[in-house]
């Protein structure tokens, strides 16, 4: 099956926040990357910047295949950290559910097989 040759949409939203042009440009490549490496396509993501006090809080929601949408949230002392942080923990959940979809075909693959 042929893969989608047009960027998944990824929104990008700051809540009073300039993110500047180098913040997004990094979002939509790393975001994809990431998304494509465990399940090789992206549906759907956003990411959210929001401010408190001194921290900034990214939220990142992301849709793969027909998962069920993946959020991932951390705080930090300048944007770029905080999204690197969320960043890495979407990367844990998706080979998580990588893991896990791979263990439930192996287990229905063994199961046909002794039918």
């Amino acid at each position: 099956m042929k893969q989608n040759p047009t960027p998944a949409p990824i929104k990008i939203n700051g809540s009073n926040i300039d993110l500047g042009e180098a913040l997004p440009r990094k979002i939509q490549d790393e975001l994809a990357h990431v998304a494509e490496t465990y399940f090789g396509h992206l549906n759907h993501a956003t990411v959210g910047f929001t401010r408190d006090g001194n921290w900034y809080c990214c939220t990142i929601n992301v849709q793969v295949s027909n998962l069920k949408v993946i959020i991932a949230e951390s705080s930090a002392t300048d944007c770029h950290k905080a999204f690197d942080q969320s960043l890495a923990k979407v990367g844990r959940q998706l080979l998580r559910r990588k893991q896990r979809v791979a263990d439930s075909r192996r287990v229905q693959m063994s199961a046909a097989a002794l039918a």
